[in-house]
């Protein structure tokens, strides 16, 4: 490794040795020396519009100022004068003359912010005790630091009227300074560019050009620019009126398998906010709308179970837990293994996973554990796992030349993924989408390829095939030749390119010839030499098969690394479950299926929101969801992640482990013991070598079908048409996303 080169300045009469390429404003924070900014950022560009963080340097004329001069070997700095001092008082009195700043020179603050703590809660921010930024406002913390103490300036209110019309936020132009943080992070970090100023004078605003909505314009709600904001000016309307904070920590979202990673901020151990962590190896921070904004709303939804519930002839009954467990137990004891089915959610965590197939393994004695994926894909499940296993690391989109995204689209989720194509685009790579409607990327794309669903096969052979052009390919070849000009060129280039990236998106589980071009994607992979990047919908899809959460495979059976097989067979009947035969128990953990149940006596459904069933369940179980347990998931790009308890279970949810563990000790006692997730790992441990390197990434085998059989069933993926979490849609719980969605139908 190469030493990083350091240069030697002088800062506040104290010598420092710093990164050299670093601004002045950057070497003082590295140095915990204080210097007021408001326009600048930690991951933003340098921009230099507020002029607070002006310092002296010796032999440069004026005051310069820190956030766009880089350091100097031998530079002498001056952070804090009284010149300086002046003079950022004066610039930011008159950055206060067009905010509402009479609180914070008003002498009875102290006491208002004491004794009148409800007093924010109101349409129109005056002052900071009306603002739901109050006590997290930059502008609070610069004016003590600097020791402001009052303002000559008049104040000139805007009367902006507060922008309530699009979801997730709102905005209150009356409070913006105009720092161009907003702007700039949404153009340069989200390469989204849905803000801009608009007017002049005092009349300057931001938002979408041409007086469009948020939602008119494209943006994809990552709430990138409220993160920024130093103001009040844009704030969460699930958290703007609880005020700071008390609790803070970090976790894994589960709404897609990226497993991007979460900083959770919580009131009264109730969550308020949701924001992204810049410094994640996964994500770089760049969250979506569904990490950003939905876990709120969908963890301490009004329609959560609260309690166990039991169907009576009037209706359902609230019951103890004790209750509950007896009556499960009871009604499977004695129940032949094969009438028992379990459905299993592809979004449990490892060790509910484990958890379910240990129960119906050693408990029951029955391998009809189903996730419900498997009833999706039937025939194709295979197909889409062996795509899967072959997904490259996010970082490998930037590096790469060519890319083809099919059926992908990021506006509402899989941001990372999309902000790297994005950027691989802006610096030269070729890339094609393939969709049946726009996408976000279709703007930097060098061909975009609107076609019918059932002419991608043939647009996708043209484009990655070695042969010439066939004459079956007529219409294909009429729509290619409309998107890219010289499309013999663009064979030819795509030829001697080495680096060649296929991201296959979620819209491709929907393809009505799905087996089809699954298979000729494993082609493209195996013969062509491509790259590929699955989204795949399912967040723990490896870690679901991994710990044996599937029929006829046992845990680490689909481990490369411990069995040494590249290829696990298994029999077509596995993957053709009979849905037509009755079952005496349906034992639905963490999912809603969208398909007919099979006829039963007893259904459990074991879950946190509501779902509507042809049968209603006679037995109801309530789920922690993932900010109030703890455990593992494996994400996309093989890696294992830790999820982290933060609140305590809604109620008196319980997390799906203990549930499954407690009814099993009630069946057979001993079999199934779990006191904690700690005694869950052991056992996991024991099995699969490395389960708790987090570093590591696993190799898993290929699955391999015997004695297949050509089948018209097709079943459509629910996950793959619009975001969902353990089977139930999003756009059902969060308000927003609702909106999201009937924008999209329309």
């Amino acid at each position: 490794m190469t030493k990083e080169k350091t240069v030697t300045i002088t800062m506040d009469n104290k010598k420092l040795q710093v990164k050299s390429g670093l601004t002045i404003l950057q070497a003082a924070k590295a140095n915990n020396i204080y210097i007021p900014s408001l326009c600048a950022f930690e991951h933003l560009p340098s921009y230099g519009a507020c002029r607070l963080c002006i310092v002296e340097v010796d032999g440069i004329r004026g005051f310069p100022t820190s956030c766009t001069t880089p350091v100097e070997d031998g530079m002498v700095i001056r952070t804090e004068t009284q010149e300086l001092r002046n003079l950022r008082q004066e610039i930011l009195k008159l950055l206060l003359s067009e905010h509402p700043a009479s609180c914070l020179f008003c002498s009875d603050k102290e006491e208002c912010i004491n004794f009148q703590g409800t007093i924010r809660k109101v349409g129109n921010t005056t002052g900071c005790r009306y603002c739901p930024n109050d006590h997290r406002c930059e502008i609070q913390t610069i004016v003590e630091k600097i020791g402001l103490t009052e303002t000559s300036y008049p104040v000139y209110y805007r009367n902006f009227p507060v922008e309530k019309y699009d979801p997730f936020y709102d905005r209150d132009y009356n409070l913006c300074i105009l720092c161009g943080r907003c702007i700039r992070v949404c153009n340069d970090i989200r390469l989204n560019g849905t803000l801009s100023f608009k007017q002049r004078g005092q009349q300057t605003t931001i938002g979408p050009a041409f007086d469009r909505t948020h939602l008119e314009a494209g943006c994809e709600f990552c709430g990138a620019c409220v993160n920024v904001c130093p103001t009040g000016t844009l704030s969460v309307k699930t958290g703007k009126w609880y005020g700071k904070h008390d609790k803070e920590g970090e976790t894994v979202c589960n709404f897609c398998s990226i497993g991007c990673k979460l900083i959770l901020q919580a009131k009264n151990e109730s969550i308020v906010d949701s924001l992204p962590d810049y410094d994640s190896p996964i994500d770089k921070g760049l969250i979506c709308v569904k990490g950003r904004f939905c876990i709120t709303e969908y963890v301490h939804s009004p329609s959560r179970y609260s309690t166990p519930m039991e169907m009576t002839p009037v209706g359902y009954n609230n019951i103890t837990w004790e209750k509950a467990l007896d009556i499960a137990a009871l009604k499977i004891k004695g129940v032949k293994p094969d009438d028992v089915l379990m459905l299993i959610s592809a979004q449990l965590l490892n060790e509910d996973i484990y958890c379910a197939q240990q129960f119906m393994r050693k408990v029951i004695g029955s391998e009809n554990i189903i996730p419900t994926p498997l009833i999706y894909l039937n025939n194709d499940f295979a197909k889409y796992w062996n795509l899967c296993i072959e997904s490259q690391p996010l970082e490998v989109i930037e590096n790469t030349q060519f890319i083809l995204a099919v059926g992908f689209d990021s506006t509402y989720g899989y941001s990372p993924i999309g902000i790297r194509i994005k950027k691989a685009a802006k610096s030269g790579a070729y890339l094609l989408t393939l969709n049946d409607k726009e996408t976000n990327l279709d703007l930097l794309a060098s061909a975009s390829f609107k076609v019918e669903k059932k002419a991608w096969y043939d647009v996708i052979e043209i484009i990655t095939s070695r042969d010439g052009i066939k004459k079956k390919h007529t219409e294909a070849q009429k729509i290619l030749k409309e998107s890219a000009r010289d499309l013999e060129g663009l064979k030819n280039s795509l030829l001697k390119t080495k680096d060649k990236l296929i991201v296959i998106g979620q819209d491709v589980l929907n393809h009505p010839e799905r087996t089809r071009l699954l298979h000729r994607f494993e082609e493209i992979i195996i013969k062509g030499g491509w790259k590929i990047i699955v989204a795949n919908p399912y967040t723990n899809f490896k870690g679901t098969v991994m710990l044996g959460g599937f029929p006829y495979i046992m845990p680490a059976d689909i481990l490369k690394s411990q069995t040494g097989e590249n290829v696990k067979t298994i029999n077509s009947q596995i993957l053709n479950f009979d849905l037509n035969k009755k079952r005496r128990i349906i034992y639905i953990i963490g999912d809603a299926p969208n398909f007919v149940l099979p006829e039963c006596d007893f259904l459990i459904y074991q879950n946190a929101i509501p779902a509507t069933f042809e049968k209603k369940p006679d037995l109801i179980l309530p789920s922690a969801l993932f900010p109030e347990t703890e455990g593992t998931l494996i994400n996309m790009e093989d890696r294992i992640l830790k999820v982290k308890k933060f609140i305590e279970p809604y109620m008196e949810s319980k997390p799906d482990w203990w549930i499954i563990g407690a009814i099993g000790e009630r069946l057979k006692k001993g079999k199934l013991k779990f006191k904690d997730i700690q005694s869950i790992h052991g056992e996991i441990k024991k099995l699969i070598k490395g389960f708790s390197k987090i570093k590591d990434r696993f190799e898993f085998s290929r699955i391999n079908v015997t004695g297949i059989k050509k089948t018209d069933r097709f079943t459509p993926v629910p996950e793959a048409k619009r975001p969902i979490y353990r089977g139930i849609a999003l756009s059902e719980v969060v308000s927003g996303m609702k909106v999201i969605e009937r924008s999209i139908d329309e």
